[in-house]
């Protein structure tokens, strides 16, 4: 069993491009083992492909929230999560028994709710949101130069670079999202690509144009604004010698799946394999604000003892 604690704080359900309702979602990362899992549907209104409505979205979002507090709380009422008019996300009165009885047991997981956003701030995003990851999606400004089957432009990747920096300060963001993974290059692709040919390819650009000095600036601006870099299950980056250099200048590291699907759910060995191989601890892992809060009054309500052996408390 592994020292850390077992969380996947980047999962997506149907309210955005995933499968499966918040019951789903909760029910896999329960058969999991999870401590946590956080569900961070795109919700990102500057985004040139989305083809959704924002504000509906973003209602859905935090009647998700809402829907797991009234859960947690153990209370009578209960709230049923509408998109659109549709109960998409399943959180009734089902799941709020379900999820009470296995809190009982000391087997429940606890669920977040965040979003996944872009590489523009969000106005007007709600403070309320247990967590929020900021991923360059694309790009914030247009590269002339680009063009499809030119996958290694060298003024297309300084962009990307200068895109992940300043998203390393803004103050929106509690993680950055797959930095050297699931990489916008959709304007240099030539369509019919594979997953793996395009993870080959990431690789190999980030061989080409992610140094160590652009890591160190990341890491180091990161640290410095509190802000987590996100170890991506999903493409399996950053690499090992990068994370190290993280390590070592203080960041910390969020374990994420970025599951589409509910078999990937609590996928995260890859992460938690790589930190105990690095000698990584628990104080290297990021937690939310509201979980560390949810873990603490657990310990508490046990007199000290956690009541899941999955993970304690962060301090």
């Amino acid at each position: 069993m592994s020292r850390l604690p077992l969380v996947d704080l980047h999962v997506h359900s149907a309210l955005s491009d995933g499968h499966g309702s918040l019951e789903d979602v909760s029910r896999h990362a329960c058969g999991r083992g999870l401590l946590a899992v956080a569900l961070t549907d795109h919700c990102d209104p500057m985004d040139p492909r989305r083809d959704y409505d924002y504000a509906g979205r973003l209602r859905a979002i935090l009647d998700a929230k809402r829907a797991v507090e009234n859960g947690a709380g153990g209370r009578d009422e209960t709230r049923h999560v509408s998109a659109g008019g549709s109960d998409r996300l399943g959180a009734g009165e089902a799941w709020v028994a379900r999820a009470d009885e296995e809190d009982a047991r000391g087997s429940a997981a606890l669920v977040l709710v965040g979003v996944e956003r872009g590489p523009f701030p969000v106005p007007g995003l709600p403070e309320e949101l247990d967590i929020v990851i900021g991923s360059v999606h694309y790009l914030t400004r247009a590269v002339a130069s680009a063009r499809r089957g030119d996958l290694f432009n060298e003024e297309f990747w300084a962009a990307y670079r200068e895109d992940v920096l300043k998203l390393a300060s803004d103050p929106q963001v509690d993680v950055l999202g797959h930095i050297a993974g699931y990489l916008p290059m959709e304007p240099l692709l030539h369509p019919g690509s594979t997953f793996d040919e395009r993870r080959a390819i990431e690789r190999e650009i980030a061989a080409r144009f992610f140094d160590r000095s652009w890591y160190e600036a990341v890491f180091s601006r990161a640290a410095a604004s509190g802000k987590a870099v996100e170890l991506h299950c999903a493409t399996r980056t950053p690499a090992p010698d990068a994370v190290k250099l993280g390590l070592g200048l203080g960041v910390k590291f969020s374990i994420g799946s970025d599951a589409h699907s509910l078999d990937r759910v609590g996928e995260v060995s890859w992460a938690l394999d790589l930190l105990e191989s690095l000698g990584a601890t628990e104080n290297d892992v990021f937690f939310p604000e509201s979980l560390k809060h949810a873990l603490r009054g657990a310990a508490n309500d046990c007199s000290g003892q956690s009541p899941r052996p999955r993970g304690e408390a962060p301090r």
